[in-house]
């Protein structure tokens, strides 16, 4: 795999992100450094102990490729970035931009799932922070509470208008997907490729009455099932991107038995993979039917070893 590839991974994207982090922790001592004074009294050694131990936990987050790693780091990010701003001696306390940049940068890697629920976690954080800093304010002082609110208010609106742009972007990303006839992450071809192959493939294997199987594989790592699949693939195998965490497998002249066996040992080099197959016996199906039905025998699969491989039943 070359730099780009690895740039491009999901372990990359979380390399890049924690790197991100440790920027933004340093750039957040030098300003308490500088800073007067504290909002609350505490040392002042205080944040630097804080970005020790954040830095740290990420780190061991980092190295154990845990299954929910991701979620819980950007959890911590939500937890330290309230006690941030609690310490933050400024009005409005400008740490406040750094929650909704950790929004805009999990909505960017992960999408517009995660970017409305960080948005939503922001938004309990600060309907926690903001309410316990206005209380300790002085009498009468209204207008840093007043500018704490604007900002507040600023932000919030940014996000939803980021939100909208990434909303719109994979759209347009999975257009340009779907027309393409090239994968550019996987360096397959595209699903619309993959069904104009089918076009000649399917009613020729039914005239020689050779089999051919249709494998759907999916796996959260996709780049490094592709690396899997180039070490084993065979000449003839037609490989294709199908979605954000799938690909479909065209094996010629391979009945299920046979196709069961170049799976099995494929999952030995990418373990959680999940697959279904299914033979087919008709030159009258369309390959957008056969995804389409082997799309929906998928989800019986489970990540164990006994269970991840489903047979779906034949098609008509």
């Amino acid at each position: 795999m070359n730099s780009t590839n690895r740039v491009s991974s999901e372990q990359g994207a979380i390399i890049l992100q924690y790197l991100a982090r440790a920027l933004f922790a340093v750039l957040a001592v030098i300003y308490f450094h500088h800073t007067p004074q504290f909002f609350v009294t505490v040392p002042e050694s205080t944040p630097w102990l804080i970005a020790g131990a954040y830095l740290g936990l990420q780190l061991l987050l980092l190295i154990s490729r845990a299954d929910y790693a991701v979620i819980l780091a950007s959890t911590l990010d939500m937890v330290v970035l309230g006690v941030v701003m609690l310490l933050d001696g400024g009005e409005p306390p400008p740490t406040m931009a750094l929650l909704f940049l950790a929004v805009l940068s999990n909505g960017l890697l992960y999408g517009l799932k995660r970017f409305l629920v960080m948005l939503l976690a922001a938004e309990v954080v600060l309907a926690i922070v903001l309410p316990i800093r206005m209380a300790y304010l002085p009498e009468g002082a209204t207008q840093p509470a007043s500018a704490s609110l604007f900002l507040l208010a600023a932000l919030t609106v940014c996000m939803i208008y980021f939100g909208l742009m990434i909303w719109r972007n994979q759209v347009l990303g999975r257009s340009a997907l779907e027309a393409a006839w090239n994968d550019p992450q996987t360096g397959f071809i595209s699903r619309a490729a993959l069904v104009s192959t089918a076009g000649w493939m399917i009613p020729l294997h039914d005239r020689l009455s050779s089999p051919l199987t249709v494998v759907l594989l999916q796996h959260p790592d996709l780049n490094g099932l592709a690396d899997a699949i180039i070490q084993r693939l065979r000449r003839s195998d037609v490989v294709a991107r199908n979605d954000e965490h799938q690909l479909a497998l065209l094996l010629p002249c391979t009945g299920g038995a046979e196709a069961s066996q170049v799976i099995e040992h494929l999952r030995q080099r990418v373990p959680d993979l999940r697959a279904a197959v299914l033979t087919l016996n008709s030159s009258n199906l369309a390959l957008e039917q056969v995804l389409h039905h082997l799309q929906q025998a998928l989800p019986r699969s489970r990540d164990d070893d006994t269970h991840w491989l489903v047979y779906a039943p034949p098609l008509d």
